[in-house]
Parts: structure tokens; C-alpha cells; sequence
């Protein structure tokens, strides 16, 4: 969902134009003498001069930091909040000879308000009372602020606005009254000089008729509530009208009203149970931002944009489209296009062709099967996206569609049926820096190097069932890293990143390739493939967990170290694969049968090591292989097996950079 410019609702308009925590340049020259309490002047040409107590216990604390420590040709924005006043009905304001301006008592825990405290603040015109338990707007209280022209009661427990609430403050501009319990608005309550009104997250089922001769609305937030509708409900006359907030309530449609609104800006009806635009905005000419994901939509007409040609963000997601019906083609300013989370079953690209500006196409989470509408033969760049999304879909080939799609720097692919990419797929994307084809059935990607991406720096390809890597890289030769974990990859040719040369920034680099989970070979090949992929600046990363081949000779897997307690005379212990002609040798308390049962694939000896050579039958008959290279056991050694109680095997971290070691447990000859 794209996040609005003007949203996050109760925090942008909650603390819109009057915030008495704004910025300031000078320190108050007062700031000792005002203690608890501190100053600065604000840095807007003002001249007003920012005094802030907060965590206050008592307001006559207040009243003794500032009384008369401000002459009254000083503008005053003053700050109680967090605080604790138990005594705030015995003062006034009017006691501190301060000239206020700005009146800001927000998290107070104020329920109730005296009157007489409030007299004589004529030159108010920022009123703040958020965040306390008022049960209902205080218009005794705005009698005495004729000329407040912002007034802020957000998060309050207020039920109910009624004629004579604004009565006394007609020049309001502002009304913020978000997050209240909300359920009527008299018809004629609201003051028409109002420019900016929130009464989101509220309970309101109508507006009552409330906005509809509001001729200077600029912004209206009438999110999270219960509306059903508000056809007839909007101020048509307003012509400076740029954004409505209507998001998470249950409408079943967007009103006729927004035909007769042709300064719009900005729309956000997201969460709620719309089911057509009803080309509500054919002539929205100045509209830039639309959020309507997560409602029913089932359909676009190649109407419903018409003369949309400012409109940037068009956010349709978690909704029920299946086709688009060539609805866009007129929004020649369209960056950000986001469908995830539909039904659709078939994308032709021809829906976006002639749109230059966009940066992102989100079809991720669909059920498109089938890609279409090549812009191969276009002569001009007529279209150009930066970032395509078709995760999450049911493609089985490309069949050419992505030919031609001038500018593309982000592919994503994941989460497919796609079983082999062929040459044709990615032809003419040389400006392709990313593709993520994870999560897919491809078992080669040989075609890939007969296609040329000069551009390409990043290949995710894990999870997958790709078995050789030979010439694959071949086109890729700007590529730094390629993940091809948990494949079948089994073999890999020396030749594959011999065209490939890794820069960052202009600078040589090192290519990263990602094998893990992968069956390669532990032998002598894959170590001499390392050392020539590190020659030519590629680095293979996972070799180490590669399962080594069976054979029919046994196998030392590693020696055991610090096994028990070290005692004099105690055997070297080594572990080796069981194979059909190894026996175990018997001990005193331990038959071949015992052992066999219990871990069969594993002998335990004694022996000092030698490089890759059978030791020779001692008196016990068991041959063992070791590796790496050691010396042979002394011929006055006996063979010994021992048993020990605990064991664990590891896996050789790589075949030749991590190879087995034996320890001797304070051996001595016997």
C-alpha cells in the first residue's frame, strides 16, 4: 500500500501548523529565572517566544516561574504538559501577565474545565486540550478565544458536536477532534471558514449534512469510522479542495460529489467495500495520489482515468480485479503501480505501453499464468519501468513478453512455475541490474549465455533444480554476486566466470557465488575449481557442505578429539566408513556384533595416520584409510579399538581447506 504524503491522519493534522514544539534559533535570555519551566524564541519571524512545562505537579509552580517575567509586547506560546494540576482551577491564566498566543495543555488528565481560568486570552489563536478526558467540547471555555483559528481536541472522550459548541469561534480554520467517541454532528455545527477538518477514528454512521457548505475545505479525514456513504455529503463548491481521507469505513462506493472536484490532489479510500470507480474520476485532472486497496473491485474501464494525467501513485491492491481493460493508458504521469494481491490470470504489457515515468509495477501475489503484449516493435521508447514484480504468480514461460522493456533495472520473478528462461526471454533488458527467479522449477540456465545483460549485477536462482553450471555466465559480465543455493548442482565448469569480471563503483571486486545445499563433489576438482575461480576474482561460498561420494574402500570421515578423560597409554582414535570388507576388531568387553548394531557405519581405531594409503592388515585384520598425509605407526604399536561413550561426527567444513585432523591422547608406545 502506498503510504500517503499527507497520512499517518491523527499525527499529521493532530499536530498540524501550531505545534508549540517547532524549532527555534535563540536561547530565552529569561531561561534561569523561569525554572521550572524553559524558553526559546521560535525561528519563524514571528517573534514569539516558546515557553515549555512540562511535569509540572502543581500550577502553582507556574505561576510563580512566570508572573510578570515577560513584558507585554512579548508574543507568548506556552506549553503545559504531562503535568499534574490539582490546583488549576484556583488561577488564571490572566494572573501571569503573559501575552498568549499559543495555548498548548496536552496530557493533563483534564476532565473538566472552569471557566474562569481561561479569561481574557483574546489573543489566542493556537488552542491545544489533546490527549485529556473531556467528555465534551468546551465551549464555555472558547467564549473567552474569540480568535483561535486552530484548535486541537484529539484524543479526548467526546461524543457529540452541536450548533452551539463553535458558536464563539467563527474565524476557526482548523478543527482537529480525531480519536473521540464521535457518533453526531448537528448539521450546521461546524464553522464555515473551516479550511481543515479530522474527525477520523470516530463513530460516526453520517455526516449529517455537516460538510456539505464548507466552501473553503482544503482537507477533510474522516478515516476509521462506520459511513455507509457520503454520496451528497461533500462540499461540491469547494474549489480549493486537495485531499479527502475516507479510509477504513464501509463504503460501498466513492460518491458522484468527486465529478465536481476538479482541484483534488490526493484520495485515500482504502478499507472499505468498493466494488467500482463508476468513473467518479474521469476528470480528476489534478489528482496525483490514489489509495483504494483492500476493497471488492472487481473491474477498471478504460474510462475510469481519462483525463488523470497528473496522477503518479495508483495503489489497487488486495482487491479482485482480473482485468484492467486498458484503464491506464491515459496516465502518462504514472510512477507507482501497485496490483498485488488480485485475480488476475493473464498481464499484456500493452496496458502500460506510452508510459514513460514509471518506476514500479507491483503484479506480485496474482494468478497470471500467461505474459503478453511484447513491446519488441515499438520504435520509440515509449515505455520505460524501473521495477517489475511477478512473484508470487503461476508463470510457466515468459514467451518473449519482458522483449524490449527499455530501462528495467529490477526483475522479480520468484515463486514460479518457470522452467527454463531461453535467450529470447531477456533479450534488449541492458539495463537489467537485478533477477530473481528463486523458487521455480528451472533446471539449466544455459540460455543465459547466449543472452547479452551487460548491466546485470545480482542473479538469485536458489531453490531451483538446476544440475550443471558450465557457460552460464557467459552474458553476464558485470555480475558480483549469484545465489544458487539449494539446487542439484553436482557440476561446474571452470569456464563459467571466465567472461565475468565483478566492479563496484569503477572498482574490481569479487564475484560471490552461493552453493550451499548443493550435491557438488568433495574431491580435488572442486578444490582446483576454487583456486581458479579465486584467480579470476570469484569466490564460491558452500562448497563446505557438499556430501562426499561412497565408495567402496573405507573412508577416514575425522579424527575424535579430546574424547575422555587423557590417560597414559591411551590409543589415538580415529573414525572411518564401514564398508563390507572392514570387520571390527573384538575387545574384552565389546563383540563385532554389539558395535555393529550400534553404529555401523563407523569403526574406532588406533593407528597413526598416513596420506591416502591403506594401512596394512594388522594382527586384528582391519584396513583403514587416512588423510591428510602423517606418518606410518610405529611396527612395535599394537592396533588397538576403543569405544568411547560419546561421539559426535561432523562434517568436514570443506574437502581440502578443512581437512580431517588426528590428535594422539598422550600416546606412548605400549
Amino acid at each position: 500500500m502506498v503510504a500517503p504524503k499527507h497520512a499517518l491522519a491523527a499525527a499529521l493534522l493532530c499536530a498540524l501548523a501550531g505545534q508549540l514544539g517547532a524549532g527555534a534559533s535563540l536561547h530565552c535570555a529569561m531561561r534561569r529565572e523561569i525554572s521550572p519551566c524553559t524558553c526559546r524564541r521560535e525561528d519563524t519571524g514571528t517573534g514569539t517566544v516558546l515557553v515549555v512545562c512540562q511535569r509540572i505537579n502543581a500550577y502553582e509552580e507556574i505561576a510563580r516561574a512566570l508572573t510578570n517575567k515577560f513584558s507585554t509586547e512579548t508574543k507568548i506560546g506556552l506549553d503545559i504538559s504531562y503535568s499534574q494540576l490539582p490546583d488549576f482551577a484556583e488561577h488564571s491564566f490572566r494572573e501571569l501577565g503573559l501575552s498568549i498566543t499559543r495555548l498548548k495543555l496536552n496530557f493533563d488528565n483534564l476532565s473538566v474545565l472552569k471557566e474562569s481560568v481561561f479569561t481574557k486570552l483574546d489573543l489566542v489563536d493556537y488552542f491545544s486540550l489533546a490527549d485529556n478526558s473531556l467528555p465534551e467540547l468546551p465551549r464555555h471555555v472558547l467564549q473567552h478565544l474569540p480568535h483561535v483559528k486552530t484548535l486541537d481536541l484529539c484524543r479526548n472522550k467526546i461524543t457529540k458536536l452541536t450548533e452551539e459548541d463553535f458558536r464563539d469561534i467563527q474565524e476557526l480554520e482548523h478543527l482537529l477532534v480525531a480519536d473521540n467517541q464521535i457518533s453526531e454532528i448537528e448539521k450546521d455545527a461546524l464553522p464555515k471558514g473551516l479550511k481543515h477538518v479530522h474527525l477520523g477514528i470516530n463513530k460516526l454512521n453520517t455526516l449529517n449534512g455537516a460538510l456539505r457548505d464548507l466552501d473553503d475545505l482544503e482537507w477533510i479525514f474522516i478515516n476509521a469510522n462506520n459511513l455507509k456513504s457520503i454520496e451528497n455529503e461533500l462540499p461540491t463548491k469547494a474549489k480549493k479542495m486537495q485531499l479527502i481521507h475516507a479510509a477504513h469505513n464501509e463504503l460501498q462506493s466513492l460518491p458522484s460529489d468527486l465529478k465536481l472536484m476538479p482541484s483534488l490532489q490526493s484520495l485515500y479510500f482504502y478499507g472499505n467495500n468498493i466494488k467500482s470507480l463508476d468513473e467518479t474520476l474521469q476528470k480528476s485532472r489534478n489528482l496525483m495520489r490514489i489509495g483504494l486497496s483492500f476493497n471488492k473491485i472487481e473491474f477498471l474501464t478504460k474510462d475510469d482515468f481519462t483525463e488523470a494525467e497528473k496522477l503518479a501513485e495508483l495503489d489497487i491492491a488486495y482487491n479482485e480485479l482480473k482485468y484492467l481493460n486498458g484503464s491506464l493508458r491515459s496516465l502518462k504521469s504514472l510512477r507507482y503501480l501497485n496490483l498485488t494481491h488480485n485475480y488476475m490470470t493473464e498481464f499484456s504489457l500493452q496496458e502500460i505501453k506510452g508510459l514513460r515515468r514509471l518506476s514500479v509495477i507491483d503484479l506480485s501475489h496474482n494468478q497470471i499464468s500467461l505474459l503478453t503484449g511484447s513491446l519488441e516493435n515499438l520504435v520509440d521508447v515509449e515505455t520505460r519501468v524501473l521495477e517489475l514484480r511477478l512473484d508470487h504468480n503461476h508463470i510457466f514461460n515468459l514467451g518473449g513478453a519482458l522483449m524490449g522493456l527499455h530501462g528495467l533495472l529490477r526483475l522479480n520473478l520468484s515463486n514460479n512455475l518457470i522452467q527454463k528462461i531461453l535467450p529470447d526471454d531477456l533479450l534488449g533488458l541492458e539495463d537489467l541490474r537485478l533477477l530473481d527467479v528463486s523458487y521455480n522449477h528451472i533446471t539449466t540456465l544455459e540460455e543465459t549465455s547466449k543472452t547479452f545483460l551487460p548491466s546485470l549485477e545480482e542473479l538469485i536462482a536458489h531453490h531451483n533444480n538446476i544440475t550443471v553450471l558450465d557457460k552460464d555466465f557467459h552474458g553476464l559480465p558485470s555480475l558480483c554476486s549469484a545465489d544458487l543455493s539449494f539446487n542439484k548442482i553436482h557440476t561446474v565448469n571452470y569456464d563459467l566466470v571466465s567472461k565475468s569480471r565483478c566492479t563496484i563503483n569503477g572498482v574490481p571486486s569479487i564475484l560471490k557465488i552461493y552453493l550451499q545445499d548443493n550435491p557438488v563433489l568433495c574431491d580435488d576438482h572442486l578444490y582446483e575449481l576454487v583456486t581458479v575461480f579465486e584467480s579470476l576474482n570469484a569466490r564460491v561460498s558452500g562448497a563446505s557442505t557438499c556430501v562426499a561420494p561412497q565408495t567402496t574402500a573405507p573412508i577416514l570421515m575425522r579424527a575424535l578429539n579430546d574424547i575422555g578423560p587423557k590417560k597414559e597409554n591411551s590409543p589415538l582414535i580415529v573414525v572411518a566408513h564401514m564398508v563390507p570388507d572392514i570387520r571390527l576388531a573384538p575387545q574384552d568387553n565389546l563383540n563385532h556384533e554389539t558395535v555393529s548394531s550400534a553404529i555401523p557405519q563407523f569403526v574406532y581405531r588406533r593407528v597413526n595416520p598416513l596420506y591416502r594409503h591403506v594401512l596394512p592388515d594388522q594382527e586384528d585384520g582391519i584396513s583403514v584409510i587416512a588423510d591428510p598425509p602423517l606418518t606410518l605407526p610405529s611396527t612395535n604399536r599394537k592396533v588397538v579399538v576403543k569405544w568411547p561413550e560419546e561421539t559426535r561426527i561432523d562434517k568436514p567444513s570443506h574437502p581440502l581447506a578443512d581437512q580431517m585432523r588426528l590428535r594422539e591422547l598422550n600416546e606412548s608406545p605400549q
